[in-house]
């Protein structure tokens, strides 16, 4: 027992670039490959590129209209990457890239300060592999921004108030400075979830000094200059306007109705959580059994643990409350759920463990084989082409996944967490590789995007006939007509609004279903000439005929 506590203990330098390799792989790799897809990582990406163009870093913009829906740290960070790699699909989602790997890393050092060095690399390397980490931090969105700077602001202040001296001062500066990005990267959320979690974990931990006056003074000082570089500026500029559409629609109306159409039932986020750790969900029975059993104010590693669950559940509480409901709200959890995690897996790899631990692992292992099965049985029922090497990629992951099956049955732990480790990457890459090519034709509408902006006249835009579409709002550089409130394009739901909106302009391209040409064709007002189709999506560029001006 001694000995693998002096192991345990003892610095591995490979541990650190494993982790930056392991996140390299599952968070940039083909980053770019996949179109943008979804109703917000195209919105996104044009903001930040209409910031780029116009050099306006104040007023966010979508198709040339005032914007108000999220703050601008991410336009920021993708406004950079733009500087560096050109506007373009990985220079859009590269700022999440960048956070996940921060969130890694930060979780990483924290726990090494707290903990074993096992479990500090344990912990991370779980968040580098959990499923929807790795979805988010592929996508140009502001849920991964959000993440890091609560992660970073969480974990700092959690080491303020266990440290002395400067040492605290300067976390808690570090934790207020990273609440002020937190509330630049999505809003209020960012600043009252920090505070809320924080506060509960002391009533728990019941600490003799949370913070000093000298130390909220100037950390509410430190937080209120970052948030000011953009709340001071655009309030200066926009005044009631702004404040209406983002603090009283995207955030009160938000949470108190379901205005933006994402109903969910209460407990739609304690699902997210179990399954967004995937495939190491199976740790969190031992874990949650041991609750009983924590000591916050004896011992380190349980003020730690006690800390992450109070970071889980202040969040999965608050949003179920919300009468709107996206998986990514909850992003913010999964480096606590990572944290937990990651100390049942050291137990794993100690005499500490336990039968709940060892079945965890045991059904983990399955829980593998059945996700390699499964990318290989979807990849042929989707009619996915892949010849040569490709082919071989798809049969990759369940080969590490029996490889990892059998470590655990010849009770090599380590080795098994290494093969899980591995099956993670070698499904991320084989995905990449073969399912991306058609995810971007079938998810997004990018080729006929691009084929509707080439025929682009000299002031023409494009609109929509009862199809909303988004992708065409970034591949088509904003040329699109926008209606705030609306989801930011302009999409009519009759042939008179259709109408109404020609009547401003000489010509549109106007994207809709195959459904609808024969009812736009069949009306009098329209002259239709075809550009181009994509699947069920057609593009043509519509007049009015002289009669109907």
């Amino acid at each position: 027992m001694i000995e693998e506590q002096k192991q345990a203990a003892k610095h591995t330098p490979y541990a650190l670039p494993v982790l930056v390799i392991v996140s390299a792989v599952v968070f940039l790799f083909g980053l770019g490959w996949l179109a943008l897809i979804g109703p917000d990582e195209p919105r996104y990406a044009e903001v930040a590129r209409e910031m780029f163009a116009t050099g306006d870093y104040i007023s966010t913009r979508l198709c040339g209209c005032l914007w108000f829906e999220k703050p601008a740290l991410l336009y920021w960070m993708s406004a950079a990457s733009y500087h560096l790699f050109g506007v373009n699909e990985f220079a859009a989602r590269f700022p999440s890239a960048v956070a996940a790997l921060a969130t890694v890393l930060f979780v990483y050092f924290t726990l090494r300060r707290v903990a074993t060095e096992r479990a500090a690399f344990a912990a991370a390397l779980v968040l580098a592999t959990s499923g929807i980490f790795i979805g988010y931090a592929r996508v140009a969105t502001t849920d991964m921004p959000l993440t890091a700077s609560m992660s970073v602001s969480l974990l700092s202040g959690y080491l303020a108030i266990n440290a002395r001296g400067r040492t605290r001062f300067g976390w808690w500066a570090l934790s207020f400075g990273a609440m002020g990005l937190a509330m630049l990267a999505k809003g209020l959320v960012g600043f009252l979830l920090v505070i809320a979690a924080l506060a509960l974990y002391d009533l728990i931990a019941r600490h003799r000094e949370v913070i000093s006056w000298k130390e909220l003074f100037v950390g509410l000082g430190i937080f209120s200059i970052v948030a000011a570089t953009w709340y001071v500026p655009v309030t200066l500029r926009h005044g009631w306007p702004f404040i209406e559409e983002f603090f009283i629609r995207h955030h009160f109306q938000r949470y108190t109705s379901n205005v933006f159409g994402h109903p969910q039932p209460f407990y739609f986020f304690f699902f997210v959580a179990i399954a967004g750790v995937i495939p190491w969900s199976f740790f969190l029975i031992p874990a949650a059994w041991r609750i009983k059993e924590l000591k916050p104010r004896a011992v380190k590693e349980d003020s730690l643990i006690s800390l992450a669950w109070v970071w889980i559940v202040v969040p999965v509480v608050f949003f179920s409350l919300s009468e709107s409901k996206l998986p990514g709200y909850i992003l913010p959890v999964f480096p606590a759920l990572a944290i937990i995690v990651g100390f049942e897996i050291e137990r794993l790899l100690s005499s500490d463990r336990s039968r709940l631990s060892i079945s965890a692992a045991w059904l983990t292992a399955l829980f593998l084989i059945a996700a390699g099965v499964g990318l290989i049985v979807y990849s042929n029922r989707e009619g996915v082409s892949a010849s040569g090497w490709r082919n071989t990629l798809l049969y990759i992951p369940l080969v590490f996944a029996f490889a990892s099956l059998a470590m655990l049955a010849l009770k090599k732990a380590r080795a098994f967490v290494t093969g899980a480790a591995l099956v993670v990457l070698s499904l991320v890459v084989a995905a990449v590789i073969i399912l991306f090519p058609m995810l971007s034709y079938r998810e997004s509408l990018k080729p006929l995007s691009l084929e509707a902006t080439a025929a682009l006249r000299p002031g023409e835009r494009i609109a929509f006939f009862i199809r909303k579409e988004f992708a065409p709002v970034f591949y088509a550089e904003g040329r699109v007509v926008c209606a705030p409130g609306e989801g930011g394009v302009f999409n009519a739901l009759t042939k008179d609004a259709l109408a109404d909106e020609l009547r401003g302009e000489s010509s549109l391209i106007v994207i809709t279903s195959s459904n609808w040409v024969a009812d736009l064709e069949s009306d009098g007002r329209f002259n239709l000439e075809f550009i181009g189709e994509q699947g069920s999506a057609l593009a043509f560029r519509i007049k009015l005929n002289e009669t109907a001006m």
